[in-house]
């Protein structure tokens, strides 16, 4: 066989693994599926506080519908189903969006061990940064409503999250460290 064929078989078999690799792997969809687990979590918590404060419990799911519906979304007290609904589903949209971030990010980027605890410490970090990013820079220019939550509830929020979705995704994850497979040219 000559020189010229091997390569041109070599180029294809790589085209054709490169086509055959998902566009989202284990990594993007343990990470959406742990942020979903720390979303809910974090509502949970933020409905404990709520009532610990005296509060409306359904205010947040109601805040973040106003992305949607509009400052009529705010209107009722209590629970008023269509902007629980809508707050609540963009709410946990945003929760699988940053799992599959933080799972791109540790995994894909730093490469980081799943064993240690370094899952748990990450996703607090995490948490926080997204809470400073968050509170101080796009709520404020999207959303300003959505400040009427109080700032250390929030906070507390977002830690919890942070912190669940980095134990759920290590025990997602299977391998206790990533190994990507690389292939030389003279494998393939």
């Amino acid at each position: 066989m000559s020189t010229q064929s091997q390569v041109s078989r070599s180029a294809a078999s790589q085209v054709v693994r490169a086509s055959a690799t998902p566009l989202l792997t284990k990594i993007e969809v343990g990470g959406a599926v742990a942020g979903l687990v720390g979303g809910v979590t974090m509502a949970v918590v933020g409905a404990i506080l709520a009532i610990a404060m005296g509060a409306d419990l359904w205010k947040a799911a109601k805040l973040i519908s106003t992305f949607v519906l509009g400052l009529g979304a705010t209107a009722g007290e209590g629970f008023v189903a269509i902007p629980v609904i809508v707050g609540s589903l963009i709410h946990l949209s945003l929760s699988a969006f940053f799992g599959a971030l933080y799972g791109t990010i540790s995994c894909r980027v730093w490469k980081m061990p799943l064993d240690y605890g370094a899952p748990v410490v990450f996703g607090f970090v995490y948490g926080l940064a997204i809470w400073l990013i968050a509170y101080f820079i796009v709520l404020p220019i999207v959303n300003p409503l959505l400040l009427e939550i109080y700032a250390p509830s929030f906070l507390i929020q977002n830690m919890v999250y942070g912190m669940i979705l980095g134990m759920v995704y290590a025990a997602v994850r299977s391998a206790p460290y990533i190994h990507f497979e690389q292939r030389s040219s003279a494998q393939a």
